[in-house]
């Protein structure tokens, strides 16, 4: 309850958070755990936030020291539960991702016919090719960089 209210007074919406069921450990149980543990059980759960709006999310991931101060300890995820940045707005981008890959096809396929004193002609073959959406790199994962990869096949006239 508190994590819920923490995110809530920080801009998150309601309808944003889903909490996980506790997965619960009884350290006393524990195989190779011999000595008697000051609590009995360790208790996590997995709280889930999926917001469009990363900017907010992520100034509240650094002031969970806030949180910290009330008892509450979040750690990260680990290998099981990383923290995810997923790009949606492809709908919007892929139209102008295309009309740039065509552009930039034929600025090509003018050099092209320049270097063989040649003109550019009608489009004879085009395929979309592929989308890829990946990390900028390891440290940012928030920033996307996505590409698009068309072949555009003209005809040079003399």
């Amino acid at each position: 309850n508190k994590i819920r209210k923490f995110l809530i007074a920080n801009g998150v919406k309601d309808n944003e958070i889903i909490v996980n069921a506790p997965v619960v450990i009884d350290l006393n149980a524990e195989r190779y755990g011999g000595n008697q543990q000051p609590y009995r059980y360790n208790i996590t759960s997995i709280i889930t936030v999926t917001s469009k709006n990363v900017n907010l999310v992520r100034s509240i991931i650094s002031r969970q020291g806030d949180l910290l101060k009330q008892g509450v300890a979040i750690v990260d995820g680990g290998y099981e539960n990383p923290v995810k940045y997923e790009y949606v707005a492809f709908r919007q981008l892929k139209p102008k991702m295309m009309q740039e890959a065509i552009e930039n096809a034929k600025v090509t396929a003018e050099q092209f016919a320049k270097n063989s004193d040649s003109k550019i002609d009608k489009i004879m073959n085009a395929d979309q090719g592929q989308f890829s959406i990946e990390d900028r790199d390891s440290n940012t994962p928030y920033i996307k960089k996505v590409r698009v990869v068309t072949t555009v096949t003209y005809s040079l006239k003399d």
